[in-house]
């Protein structure tokens, strides 16, 4: 099909962002699929678990969960990708249309949510607050009963240095780590100033857990207050990011629905036969046999 060079730009530059999240897609879901099915020849083959800074997320429980959030997310950029790629590279109106449909949804859920975290900013930190308060009394636990949940609390807390949600009395509510706690532990050793690599866990007065105090720990310090200030220090950044990617969306957008504008003339313009069908529909008609008067 003959197109302008203006689609015929729009169609290459589909199809090298599309290919690009169409490969990243697809590796990420198969390294995800592999992670979930068999993650000791996983671990073998990638040496994940020789990198001392990567042993925490070692645990079966913390594979497993990443792996089925990187199966959806691997998946669904796939699917996007294969969709535009294959939309462009076939000149196909309803592969582009499908793909930027899809785009459109995505980018409206991400303004939706943008604009609801701003305009309802008090609800969204209390929803927020009682989903970590639900989190912490219903799955953390100790370092040797560790799950998904209890990784994720202990690296946020070793990092911003923090401990609970708001305080240290938070894990007064932690079922499972009251169940599995030394019976004088107060706080969890990632509440604690630490020594050496913060992953390790290791408090710089051993007595901390037993005795916090703010000499020795961060047990009046709530991780809810020091995401509050981390989300407003990294809000230039996070801005930019957001701009970058809702702008790449606009004009994916903009090239798929131009390209299925730019085909549709094209069909169009298609020269008829003097029966009014397209050309590429009489193509099996027998040539006609002039005759000699």
């Amino acid at each position: 099909m003959a197109l302008d060079c203006g689609t015929m730009f729009a169609k290459y530059l589909l199809c090298f962002f599309n290919f690009v999240f169409f490969a990243a897609g697809g590796a990420v879901l198969a390294l995800s699929i592999w992670l979930a099915v068999d993650n000791t020849s996983f671990l073998l083959l990638t040496r994940v678990s020789d990198n001392e800074s990567l042993q925490e997320f070692n645990h079966p429980s913390v594979m497993e969960h990443g792996a089925y959030v990187l199966i959806v997310a691997g998946g669904l950029v796939f699917l996007i990708g294969f969709l535009g790629c294959c939309g462009a590279a076939m000149e196909s109106r309803t592969l582009l249309t499908l793909y930027g449909l899809m785009i459109i949804v995505i980018f409206v859920l991400e303004v939706t949510a943008g604009a609801l975290a701003a305009v309802y900013k008090t609800e969204a930190k209390q929803e927020l607050q009682n989903f970590l308060k639900h989190t912490l009394k219903k799955y953390y636990s100790t370092p040797d009963q560790a799950n998904s949940v209890t990784v994720a609390w202990n690296a946020v807390m070793s990092e911003l240095q923090c401990c609970g949600v708001n305080n240290y009395t938070d894990f007064e509510q932690a079922t499972l780590w009251q169940a599995n706690k030394s019976s004088n532990a107060l706080v969890p050793e990632a509440c604690c100033k630490l020594e050496g690599d913060p992953r390790n866990f290791v408090p710089k007065d051993a007595s901390c857990p037993s005795r916090p105090s703010e000499e020795n720990s961060y047990y009046l310090t709530g991780c809810l207050s020091r995401l509050h200030e981390n989300t407003f220090y990294y809000l230039t950044p996070m801005l930019s990011v957001a701009i970058c990617l809702g702008t790449l969306q606009l004009i994916l957008i903009t090239l798929s629905f131009y390209m299925c504008r730019a085909i549709s003339k094209a069909l169009k313009s298609v020269q008829c036969d003097e029966d009014g069908q397209p050309m590429d529909m009489v193509f099996w008609k027998s040539p006609r046999v002039a005759t000699v008067d």
